[in-house]
């Protein structure tokens, strides 16, 4: 109840945007066609179609359903180390609720037939995302749900601080190479490069913490 509240009087904008999809459904639902693009291959062409019902009201439930996760994240946090006002999670939850948003307004869009977009702005919006929380990595307390949660990180603080140090700046260097390098190469390429260089930005931090704990064990 207390989490609910907080939302409530601090977070009115993700409110605000997690309920304006379900507001305007019945302004558009005439619009659209029964079916609804869900899945692009490779080339960024469309390869699966999903109903109007399921397509309209999923994406939505998804991202209120990963906030309220977020939000109460610190009550199920079996040793109580994070908060719910502690950075990043308020800079994950607005990420992960424009995110969402930001995908369902384009999957909606081309539904109705408009070409505002291509599928590429979901790669450079998961880029953009990979920037700003490399930038708070370095902040984050150790837990189980959010950072680099490899064991030897979760049962060492200085190899969590020391695995999230390094982790910020392979993050924001990633990202950034992801945004510069979107223009340069056709979208099935990049598509490969993303897979890459996520995989990778993944695995570098895991293996560095494994690292520190042979050396330091």
């Amino acid at each position: 109840m207390k989490s609910l509240i907080y939302a409530i009087k601090k977070e009115w904008y993700n409110i605000f945007l997690l309920l304006l999809p379900i507001v305007a459904i019945p302004f558009i639902w005439d619009l659209l066609p029964e079916r609804i693009p869900s899945h692009w291959n490779m080339q960024g062409e469309v390869d699966g179609y999903s109903s109007k019902n399921f397509g309209l009201f999923f994406l939505p439930a998804l991202n209120i359903g990963i906030y309220l996760l977020l939000l109460y994240l610190p009550k199920i946090d079996p040793k109580q180390r994070i908060t719910i006002d502690q950075k990043p999670i308020p800079v994950l939850r607005t990420l992960t609720v424009v995110l969402m948003l930001g995908i369902h307004i384009w999957i909606i869009s081309k539904a109705m037939g408009y070409n505002i977009a291509t599928q590429g702005g979901l790669y450079l919006g998961l880029s953009l995302f990979f920037v700003v929380m490399g930038n708070y990595l370095r902040t984050i307390k150790p837990n189980y749900f959010i950072g680099i949660r490899v064991p030897w990180a979760l049962e060492d603080a200085d190899n969590w601080r020391q695995t999230h140090k390094l982790s910020s700046y392979i993050w924001v260097a990633g990202g950034l190479l992801l945004l510069l390098m979107y223009p340069l190469f056709e979208f099935s390429v990049y598509s490969t490069i993303f897979t890459v260089i996520v995989v990778l930005l993944a695995l570098i931090p895991a293996l560095y913490s494994f690292y520190l704990y042979k050396k330091w064990s």
